[in-house]
């Protein structure tokens, strides 16, 4: 077990002229590596909603590591060689990828027993996307719901969970946001800048990560600067008036390391409320960095950080859902979100001992300015964190962890003067993972917290996942749980109640996974089972928050993925969610019960790009808790791709809902109709 060391932007790979033939060459940049790392108003009636429920990668060349960077050596992401000569990276699940996020220790993805999902720095160039939430919306068991267009609240789902349960990390720190009603994270602004990959892991993971943790993590992980001198600048634009310009520069000089990157994203996009005769324009800057230095032959320290400032235009919310929105010509959302990370990384006894220290700032300023109900929010997280793991013998480690997080936040309702509350939790967990024979591979932990408010509370996690070797079959499972401490608008703040105790989770899940014909064709099947219990909900017959809430989801995931040739890759997904609301005996809110994803990519030649067809169908859903209104099924086609028109430049493009699907994905609010955007990316 190795720190994990996260390195540059990928390889140019193979000069492909434009219209002309393809050829190899070695342009020296770097491959993908891992590194350890609302509005009040329309944010409350997303929480209402949410709070009564709960490829085939082209071939890189890999850089060889400057000579003049010593010490903690780097973690490589391993790809798994197709038939031919293409690699891919991480979409198999007998991979022998590092990931941080399962164990926070890095480990080969094969070797985990639950479900963890990871979104390559391949993957997220060639989609195009904009935000974290676009790409996120194309995984099994991952739900994205958009209230309007670009800068509309942004929620995500977890196999039936509620919103507020997804933990949202970056390198490791918390960003949901403690000054929301349930502290849950919008996903509106959060750029791809300086993104190595994404890790989602389903399930109930408060063993490692704590509160929140009750229905999954998703962890955005940056990248670390690596050999000399490179970058990129990119410039874009297309439909709604949209253009976007970004870059970053990256590389290492003796025991220096930097990554640096930064975006300007600007669209008069379309009214939010599909009633709406008005555009709800909607600006994001961002800057995004990563800064290393190798103290001593053991001990190397980062510095971390990433700024967004966000400008939306909204339209104005009821106050219950189910209802649509109204236009709102002068509305107007301004966020600004700051993050930093401090962590020393240190090995003892040759590498045998492995230790982390870090502490993570997260800060939110959030200004409503409605011209009837102006609100302005802040908010803060700070947390302290301490892992260390040793290596008892080969294959077997044992960790533990100290974790100390306090948060507090501020809101003013005009001409109301502001509320402010804190609140703080001090944690200690120990893990072990252990594999015999390199078939059998367990892991084991149990955590306790003590909350300053709600009290002491204990879980734990256990996995197991068994290789066959001689079939390539691997059997899997996991039993873990989970808990949620109340917010501070629910604990702290006026209507809140005191003493709450937090939401609670038990899930489990078991799954096999085959692969077929040399590895030509990966199949994997999940069945998995959460249950929750005392859910805070609103009672109207005293007017206060209670823990009366229980809810259930459990369904079936199924995965394949196809590498027919070294030019064509198919892949699919389709997840069967049963949710089930114990209060009124129905499923829970904005939940689909069926889901599938289906892409095909074709790669043109050895690097000069590829095209890929992406399909989504997402299922009826309730859009209110009484049944009353219920969202019709639809199916959205995307295209997206590059192609290398000089050997250091790349020309990209998607086509958003190809077909022109008219839907919505919340009642009364807008999507986006079929729209083009295209670009050019210059690297050196």
């Amino acid at each position: 077990m190795k720190w994990i060391h996260g390195w540059g932007p990928p390889s140019l790979g193979s000069i492909c002229l434009l219209g002309m033939a393809c050829w190899g060459t070695s342009a020296s940049a770097q491959d993908l590596v891992s590194t350890q790392a609302t509005t009040v108003q329309q944010a409350a009636l997303q929480e209402e909603a949410e709070s009564t429920d709960a490829t085939d990668d082209v071939p890189s060349t890999s850089s060889v590591p400057d000579s003049d960077v010593p010490l903690l050596p780097p973690v490589v992401v391993q790809s798994e060689p197709n038939s031919g000569d293409t690699q891919r990276d991480y979409d198999a699940t007998f991979s022998n990828a590092t990931v941080v996020t399962p164990t926070a220790t890095g480990t080969e993805e094969r070797k985990f027993g639950g479900t963890v999902q990871v979104i390559a720095r391949d993957q997220i160039e060639k989609s195009d996307a904009f935000t974290v939430g676009e790409i996120l919306a194309r995984q099994p068991g991952v739900d994205v719901v958009n209230s309007g267009g670009p800068g509309g609240v942004r929620s995500i789902f977890l196999r039936g969970a509620n919103s507020q349960h997804t933990k949202v990390m970056i390198d490791g720190s918390p960003v949901n946001d403690p000054s929301s009603p349930s502290r849950g994270f919008d996903a509106a602004n959060l750029t791809l800048d300086n993104v190595e990959r994404i890790e989602i892991l389903q399930g109930p993971q408060s063993l490692l990560y704590g509160s929140e943790a009750i229905g999954g993590v998703v962890n955005i992980i940056t990248r670390r600067g690596q050999g000399p001198m490179s970058g990129a600048i990119s410039a874009q634009g297309g439909a709604f008036g949209t253009h976007r310009e970004g870059g970053y520069v990256q590389g290492s000089q003796g025991a220096f390391d930097y990554s640096f990157s930064g975006s300007w994203l600007d669209t008069q996009s379309f009214s939010a409320a599909s009633s709406g005769v008005e555009n709800d324009p909607f600006e994001v800057g961002a800057l995004s960095g990563a800064f290393g230095v190798q103290l001593t032959d053991n001990t190397e320290f980062v510095y971390r950080l990433r700024y967004t400032d966000a400008r939306a235009h909204i339209d104005d919310a009821s106050f219950s859902i189910g209802i649509p929105p109204t236009d709102d010509l002068l509305r107007l959302n301004l966020t600004k979100n700051f993050v930093q990370r401090f962590e020393i990384n240190n090995t003892l006894l040759d590498g045998n001992i492995q230790q982390q220290f870090a502490y993570d700032y997260t800060e939110y300023q959030r200004n409503d300015r409605d011209d009837v109900f102006p609100a302005n929010a802040e908010g803060a997280t700070r947390q302290f964190t301490y892992l260390g793991t040793a290596l008892l013998w080969p294959d077997h480690e044992f960790s533990v962890g100290v974790q100390h997080w306090d948060e507090s936040a501020t809101t003013e309702y005009l001409p109301s003067p502001p509320e402010s509350a804190s609140q703080y939790q001090s944690g200690i967990f120990f893990q072990d993972q252990i594999s015999f024979w390199n078939r059998l591979h367990l892991t084991a932990g149990v955590r306790w917290d003590d909350h300053s408010a709600a009290g002491a509370h204990q879980t734990y996690r256990t996995t197991a996942a068994y290789e066959i070797h001689e079939t390539n079959t691997r059997l899997r499972a996991s039993l873990g749980t989970g808990y949620r401490a109340p917010a501070l608008s629910e604990n702290l703040f006026p209507f809140g109640t005191p003493n709450l105790r937090p939401e609670q989770s038990r899930g489990w899940e078991y799954g096999i996974d085959q692969s077929l014909f040399d590895d030509d064709v990966v199949l994997g099947a999940t069945y998995f089972r959460n249950d929750y219990q005392d859910l805070i909900l609103f009672d109207p017959m005293t007017f206060t928050l209670l823990n009366i809430g229980q809810a259930r989801s459990h369904g079936v995931e199924l995965t394949a993925d196809w590498y027919i040739s070294p030019a064509w890759t198919v892949w699919g997904s389709y997840t069967h969610t049963d949710t089930w609301d114990a209060d009124t005996g129905l499923p829970l809110v904005r939940r689909p019960k069926d889901k599938g994803t289906f892409g095909i990519t074709r790669y043109f030649g050895s690097g000069c790009g590829s095209i890929t067809l992406a399909a989504r169908m997402v299922g009826n859903r309730l859009d209110a808790r009484d049944g009353s209104v219920v969202l019709a099924n639809y199916n959205v086609i995307d295209v997206y791709g590059d192609y290398w028109i000089r050997p250091n430049m790349r020309w990209f493009y998607k086509i958003d809902n190809l077909f022109n699907e008219q839907y919505e994905e919340v009642t009364g609010y807008a999507t986006s109709d079929a729209a083009i955007y295209s670009g050019v990316e210059w690297t050196f």
